[in-house]
Protein backbone atom coordinates (compact mmCIF):
# COMPACT_ATOMS: atom_id res chain seq x y z
CA UNK A 1 0.00 0.00 0.00
CA UNK A 2 1.35 3.21 -1.02
CA UNK A 3 1.78 6.39 1.74
CA UNK A 4 -0.06 8.29 -0.09
CA UNK A 5 -3.37 6.20 0.18
CA UNK A 6 -2.51 5.63 4.12
CA UNK A 7 -2.45 9.59 4.24
CA UNK A 8 -5.55 9.53 2.65
CA UNK A 9 -7.57 7.47 4.57
CA UNK A 10 -5.69 9.44 8.38
CA UNK A 11 -6.64 12.92 6.85
CA UNK A 12 -10.27 11.96 6.10
CA UNK A 13 -10.49 11.72 9.79
CA UNK A 14 -8.20 14.57 10.78
CA UNK A 15 -8.12 17.12 7.73
CA UNK A 16 -5.09 19.76 7.87
CA UNK A 17 -7.91 22.24 7.17
CA UNK A 18 -8.53 21.14 11.00
CA UNK A 19 -4.84 22.02 12.73
CA UNK A 20 -4.04 25.54 14.18
CA UNK A 21 -2.54 28.09 12.17
CA UNK A 22 0.57 27.79 14.22
CA UNK A 23 0.74 24.11 13.60
CA UNK A 24 2.88 21.78 11.18
CA UNK A 25 0.56 18.62 10.76
CA UNK A 26 0.98 16.37 7.72
CA UNK A 27 3.81 14.94 5.88
CA UNK A 28 6.95 15.80 7.69
CA UNK A 29 9.74 13.49 5.42
CA UNK A 30 9.61 11.09 2.71
CA UNK A 31 8.35 9.47 -0.64
CA UNK A 32 4.27 9.35 -0.36
CA UNK A 33 4.81 6.78 -3.49
CA UNK A 34 7.04 4.73 -1.66
CA UNK A 35 5.01 1.17 -0.72
CA UNK A 36 4.52 0.55 3.25
CA UNK A 37 3.97 -2.67 4.66
CA UNK A 38 4.60 -1.56 8.47
CA UNK A 39 3.60 1.01 10.26
CA UNK A 40 5.18 2.43 13.96
CA UNK A 41 2.60 5.32 15.92
CA UNK A 42 4.68 6.84 18.63
CA UNK A 43 3.14 9.96 20.60
CA UNK A 44 6.94 12.45 19.46
CA UNK A 45 8.99 12.76 16.31
CA UNK A 46 12.15 12.36 18.06
CA UNK A 47 15.05 9.80 17.35
CA UNK A 48 14.24 7.35 19.51
CA UNK A 49 11.51 7.24 17.95
CA UNK A 50 12.87 6.92 14.56
CA UNK A 51 15.61 4.67 15.69
CA UNK A 52 12.47 2.47 16.91
CA UNK A 53 10.81 2.68 13.99
CA UNK A 54 14.08 1.77 11.66
CA UNK A 55 14.90 -1.77 13.97
CA UNK A 56 11.54 -2.68 13.76
CA UNK A 57 11.49 -2.57 10.18
CA UNK A 58 9.01 0.00 10.13
CA UNK A 59 8.57 2.00 6.87
CA UNK A 60 6.81 4.36 8.20
CA UNK A 61 6.56 6.41 11.60
CA UNK A 62 3.40 8.32 12.06
CA UNK A 63 3.58 10.91 15.46
CA UNK A 64 1.67 13.43 17.30
CA UNK A 65 3.99 15.83 18.26
CA UNK A 66 5.08 17.15 14.53
CA UNK A 67 9.26 16.87 14.40
CA UNK A 68 8.85 20.18 11.58
CA UNK A 69 6.98 22.48 14.26
CA UNK A 70 9.92 25.27 14.06
CA UNK A 71 11.26 26.75 10.81
CA UNK A 72 14.31 25.36 9.31
CA UNK A 73 17.34 26.96 9.24
CA UNK A 74 19.41 24.58 7.59
CA UNK A 75 19.88 20.87 7.73
CA UNK A 76 23.39 20.25 9.47
CA UNK A 77 23.86 16.54 9.86
CA UNK A 78 25.61 16.97 13.57
CA UNK A 79 22.63 18.90 14.88
CA UNK A 80 19.84 16.35 16.15
CA UNK A 81 17.52 18.01 13.64
CA UNK A 82 19.49 17.08 10.54
CA UNK A 83 20.53 13.52 12.19
CA UNK A 84 17.08 12.96 12.32
CA UNK A 85 16.06 14.03 8.47
CA UNK A 86 19.68 11.97 7.18
CA UNK A 87 18.03 9.09 9.08
CA UNK A 88 15.05 9.00 7.95
CA UNK A 89 15.88 9.39 4.39
CA UNK A 90 18.59 6.55 4.68
CA UNK A 91 16.54 4.32 5.96
CA UNK A 92 13.57 5.17 3.39
CA UNK A 93 11.51 6.37 6.69
CA UNK A 94 7.71 8.12 5.42
CA UNK A 95 7.66 10.21 9.14
CA UNK A 96 4.04 11.98 9.32
CA UNK A 97 2.32 13.68 12.07
CA UNK A 98 -1.37 14.57 13.12
CA UNK A 99 -1.04 17.11 16.08
CA UNK A 100 -3.47 19.83 16.44
CA UNK A 101 -5.86 18.12 13.31
CA UNK A 102 -6.21 14.79 15.64
CA UNK A 103 -6.74 17.13 18.53
CA UNK A 104 -9.53 19.21 17.21
CA UNK A 105 -11.63 15.62 16.64
CA UNK A 106 -10.62 12.72 19.12
CA UNK A 107 -8.11 13.22 21.41
CA UNK A 108 -9.70 14.87 24.71
CA UNK A 109 -13.00 12.50 23.65
CA UNK A 110 -10.70 9.63 24.03
CA UNK A 111 -9.00 11.14 27.41
CA UNK A 112 -12.03 11.79 29.18
CA UNK A 113 -13.85 8.33 27.85
CA UNK A 114 -11.21 6.16 29.97
CA UNK A 115 -13.02 7.85 32.85
CA UNK A 116 -15.69 6.23 32.50
CA UNK A 117 -18.54 9.13 31.44
CA UNK A 118 -21.69 10.26 29.87
CA UNK A 119 -23.61 13.04 28.08
CA UNK A 120 -20.27 14.30 26.64
CA UNK A 121 -19.95 18.02 25.29
CA UNK A 122 -17.63 20.07 23.38
CA UNK A 123 -16.49 23.42 25.65
CA UNK A 124 -18.13 26.24 24.05
CA UNK A 125 -15.26 28.85 24.07
CA UNK A 126 -12.72 26.36 22.85
CA UNK A 127 -14.30 24.04 20.41
CA UNK A 128 -11.04 21.26 21.77
CA UNK A 129 -12.03 20.63 25.34
CA UNK A 130 -14.45 17.96 26.63
CA UNK A 131 -16.61 18.31 29.19
CA UNK A 132 -18.84 14.76 30.85
CA UNK A 133 -20.51 13.53 33.76
CA UNK A 134 -19.16 10.59 35.34
CA UNK A 135 -20.87 7.61 35.16
CA UNK A 136 -20.53 7.14 39.15
CA UNK A 137 -19.76 10.54 40.94
CA UNK A 138 -16.88 9.77 43.44
CA UNK A 139 -15.68 11.69 46.48
CA UNK A 140 -12.45 13.78 45.55
CA UNK A 141 -9.74 11.34 47.10
CA UNK A 142 -11.47 8.22 45.34
CA UNK A 143 -11.36 10.21 42.05
CA UNK A 144 -7.67 11.40 42.12
CA UNK A 145 -7.13 7.52 42.47
CA UNK A 146 -9.11 6.80 39.56
CA UNK A 147 -7.14 9.48 37.62
CA UNK A 148 -3.87 8.11 38.69
CA UNK A 149 -5.17 4.33 37.66
CA UNK A 150 -7.06 5.25 34.34
CA UNK A 151 -3.93 7.18 32.90
CA UNK A 152 -0.87 4.81 34.91
CA UNK A 153 0.80 8.30 35.97
CA UNK A 154 3.81 7.42 38.29
CA UNK A 155 3.24 10.90 39.81
CA UNK A 156 0.85 13.87 39.62
CA UNK A 157 0.21 17.24 40.82
CA UNK A 158 -3.46 19.16 41.87
CA UNK A 159 -4.61 22.06 43.31
CA UNK A 160 -8.23 22.88 45.17
CA UNK A 161 -10.68 20.92 47.17
CA UNK A 162 -13.94 19.56 46.21
CA UNK A 163 -16.41 17.19 48.19
CA UNK A 164 -17.55 14.95 44.91
CA UNK A 165 -16.40 15.02 42.03
CA UNK A 166 -19.50 14.61 39.19
CA UNK A 167 -19.10 17.01 36.08
CA UNK A 168 -15.66 16.99 34.86
CA UNK A 169 -13.63 18.59 31.96
CA UNK A 170 -9.99 17.91 30.24
CA UNK A 171 -7.78 19.01 27.76
CA UNK A 172 -4.82 16.70 26.76
CA UNK A 173 -1.48 18.29 26.18
CA UNK A 174 -1.09 22.18 27.41
CA UNK A 175 -4.69 23.15 28.52
CA UNK A 176 -4.49 25.46 31.67
CA UNK A 177 -5.44 28.39 29.52
CA UNK A 178 -8.31 27.53 29.13
CA UNK A 179 -9.61 26.56 32.81
CA UNK A 180 -11.32 29.97 33.67
CA UNK A 181 -14.15 29.07 31.06
CA UNK A 182 -15.63 26.09 33.38
CA UNK A 183 -15.61 28.09 36.65
CA UNK A 184 -19.00 27.33 38.25
CA UNK A 185 -19.54 24.44 35.28
CA UNK A 186 -17.57 21.55 36.53
CA UNK A 187 -16.59 19.82 39.34
CA UNK A 188 -12.85 18.79 38.01
CA UNK A 189 -10.64 20.15 34.98
CA UNK A 190 -7.74 17.53 33.78
CA UNK A 191 -5.10 19.24 31.84
CA UNK A 192 -1.31 19.18 31.63
CA UNK A 193 1.85 21.67 31.99
CA UNK A 194 -0.17 23.73 34.53
CA UNK A 195 1.36 26.92 36.39
CA UNK A 196 1.54 27.73 40.21
CA UNK A 197 -0.89 30.60 40.04
CA UNK A 198 -3.34 28.61 38.11
CA UNK A 199 -3.64 26.51 41.06
CA UNK A 200 -4.16 29.70 42.98
CA UNK A 201 -7.17 30.12 40.78
CA UNK A 202 -8.54 27.13 41.25
CA UNK A 203 -8.38 27.25 44.71
CA UNK A 204 -10.17 30.20 44.55
CA UNK A 205 -12.88 29.35 42.06
CA UNK A 206 -13.51 25.93 44.20
CA UNK A 207 -12.68 23.74 41.02
CA UNK A 208 -10.34 20.80 41.65
CA UNK A 209 -7.46 20.96 39.22
CA UNK A 210 -5.50 18.17 38.25
CA UNK A 211 -2.22 18.34 36.17
CA UNK A 212 -2.69 14.81 34.35
CA UNK A 213 1.20 15.43 32.79
CA UNK A 214 1.43 16.20 28.98
CA UNK A 215 2.52 12.97 28.31
CA UNK A 216 -1.11 11.38 28.93
CA UNK A 217 -1.88 12.43 25.30
CA UNK A 218 0.27 8.97 24.71
CA UNK A 219 -3.40 7.39 24.77
CA UNK A 220 -3.27 8.55 21.00
CA UNK A 221 -0.63 5.39 20.37
CA UNK A 222 -3.54 2.95 20.68
CA UNK A 223 -6.41 5.06 20.07
CA UNK A 224 -5.09 6.05 16.79
CA UNK A 225 -4.09 1.78 16.16
CA UNK A 226 -7.52 0.19 16.91
CA UNK A 227 -8.39 3.32 14.47
CA UNK A 228 -6.37 2.37 11.55
CA UNK A 229 -6.65 -1.15 11.67
CA UNK A 230 -10.16 -1.42 10.93
CA UNK A 231 -8.92 0.89 7.38
CA UNK A 232 -5.41 -0.61 6.33
CA UNK A 233 -3.95 -3.99 5.44
CA UNK A 234 -0.67 -3.78 6.85
CA UNK A 235 0.83 -4.13 9.95
CA UNK A 236 0.88 -1.69 12.45
CA UNK A 237 2.83 -1.40 15.79
CA UNK A 238 2.93 0.90 19.09
CA UNK A 239 6.16 2.87 19.59
CA UNK A 240 7.09 2.94 23.40
CA UNK A 241 6.57 6.39 23.46
CA UNK A 242 8.53 7.45 26.67
CA UNK A 243 7.38 10.12 29.18
CA UNK A 244 10.90 13.23 28.61
CA UNK A 245 10.47 13.89 32.38
CA UNK A 246 11.68 11.77 35.06
CA UNK A 247 10.18 11.49 38.71
CA UNK A 248 12.05 10.23 41.85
Amino acid sequence: MEAKNIIEIIERYYPLSLQEEWDKCGLQIGDVHQDITKIMISLNADLPSLEEAISKNCQMLITHHPFLLDPIVNIDKDSLMGQFIYKAIENHIIVYSSHTALDNVSMNRWLIEELGVHDLQVGEQTGICQIATLNTPMAMDTFLDHVQQTYHLEHFKYAGEVDMIKKVAICGGSGAGFMDQFYGKVDAYLTGDTKYHQAKAAIDHHLLLVDINHHAENIMVRRLKELLEKELDVEIIAGVSPDYYMYR
